[in-house]
């Protein structure tokens, strides 16, 4: 965001306010500055259905705040630790103080069950003897506690140092799995650092090292980078799945460098990438990659017209589910949809399941895994004479959409979107929960 100043003697910027006794030449304020919080009050007047006891993260969280010329005006932008950055608008007041407005930097936390963010939408900061940003800011803005679908706001102001950004920049290397407990070929790698560093240097220091064979990667860099700063993260899909399977070390290498100068240090993350198997058709004869609470079963109780299946389960969930799934690479170079044949068996104690049922996701080389449904499939649950699972649907066919001509990879995760109702608010009835599949194809 650019501001803009107008010629002298009567100094105004775009974005508001305007300098009296300031000399715009003895201002130094542009640089790399580190920004804590010491106090922040909240303002519980209007308190109704959460009483906000969690903390404030705001309090435990650093900041960084970049200024730099911009011709007459100032580029501002904030970026708490491991957040993204935030551009604010510059204003030099009558006081000698600088503003910053226009922005909400926000610094999160909470428990498992709840969540809070801090934001800061008005900040004021001194500017000391030397021309640079020092001493104590003075803030307003709102704390959000949300508990499941119940949520709470209220007015805050807060106080805090600002000082000369010493702080090296700190990097994480992780995954983010499109199912529980395992890391499938296509789930992808996302790496984050604390604050924003140059985004060539930050593509060229990640690597995905396999134990064996190679890794076609294709790295981006996020979307809250920022031109004249660089990016806090990167996001990387590998382009095949059939260079590797099995063990591979994620890597920031070390030494990236933030505007102060400040050095990174490496950090690797251990992954092991299941080995999904490729083909046309699966079934309990030629079956897919499983895990957790997943077999091979036979049997028509299990399978019925089938000679054998895949089972999942039974799992306890949805909010306390085991893992246990299936995944599967298939061959849909001249397929328009992929076909699923299962049926569901439930042990309910309440009545009648209630959730959304099983969950697929489809995802192509290059490309994240996305859900998917079969809009014109209708699946339920009628009552059975079966003493454990006393639910069950019929066998159902789902045909899923081909996201791509090509490789498409496949994988079936029990409980679907029933997640949501998990980590706040009413719990879910306990159920337990079998999926049997008899067939994966492509048509």
């Amino acid at each position: 965001m650019r501001c803009l100043i107008a010629s002298l003697p009567v100094l105004v910027l775009a974005c508001g306010g305007s300098i009296g006794p300031i000399d715009p030449g003895s201002l130094h304020i542009e640089g790399s500055y580190d920004f804590t919080t010491s106090a922040y009050v909240v303002d519980t007047t209007n308190s109704c259905c959460i009483q906000p006891d969690m903390g404030h993260p705001i309090l435990s969280q650093h900041a960084r705040l970049d200024i730099q010329k911009n011709g007459t005006g100032y580029d501002a932008v904030i970026t708490p630790d491991f957040g993204d950055p935030q551009a604010m608008t510059v204003t030099l007041g009558h006081d000698g103080n600088v503003t910053l407005t226009g922005g909400s930097p926000s610094f999160s936390g909470g428990a498992s069950y709840a969540s809070v963010t801090d934001d800061l939408d008005t900040i004021v900061l001194p500017i000391g003897s030397d021309g640079h940003l020092s001493g104590t800011f003075t803030g307003k803005g709102q704390e959000n506690v949300f508990e499941g679908d119940v949520g709470w706001m209220g007015n805050a102001t807060a106080s805090g140092n600002i000082g000369a950004d010493a702080r090296a920049p700190k990097a994480q290397a992780s995954t983010i799995a499109s199912v529980s407990s395992v890391v499938l070929p296509w789930d992808t790698l996302y790496a984050r650092l604390s604050e924003p560093v140059d985004g060539k240097a930050l593509t060229s220091a990640i690597t995905l090292s396999p134990a064996s064979g190679t890794a076609a990667v294709t790295w981006q860099l996020g979307a809250a980078s920022v031109d004249w700063l660089g990016g806090v993260s990167m996001t990387g899909q590998r382009s095949s799945w059939s260079d590797f399977s099995g063990a591979a070390t994620f890597t920031v290498a070390g030494g990236l460098l933030d505007p102060s100068g400040n050095a990174s240090s490496a950090t690797s993350t251990s992954l092991t990438f299941l080995d999904v198997p490729k083909g046309a058709a699966f079934s309990g004869a030629t079956p897919p990659a499983m895990w957790g609470q997943a077999q091979i079963a036979t049997g028509t109780e299990s399978c019925g017209t089938s000679s054998s299946c895949i089972e999942i389960g039974p799992l306890d969930g949805p909010c306390s589910a085991q893992p246990g799934g299936l995944a599967a690479r298939l061959d849909a170079t001249s397929a328009k949809s992929i076909s699923v044949t299962y049926r569901m068996r439930v042990a309910s104690q309440y009545g009648q399941p209630y959730w959304g049922g099983t969950g697929f996701s489809l995802a192509v080389p290059g490309k994240s895994a996305q859900s998917a449904t079969d809009p014109n499939l209708t699946v339920q649950f009628s009552e059975t004479t079966d003493a454990t699972f006393n639910y069950a649907t019929d066998w159902v066919t789902a045909n899923l959409d081909v996201p791509a001509q090509g490789e498409v990879g496949l994988a079936l995760a029990p409980f679907g979107n029933a997640s949501m109702y998990c980590g706040g608010g009413p719990a879910m009835p306990p159920v337990k929960l079998i999926v049997d599949v008899a067939t994966i194809s492509v048509k």
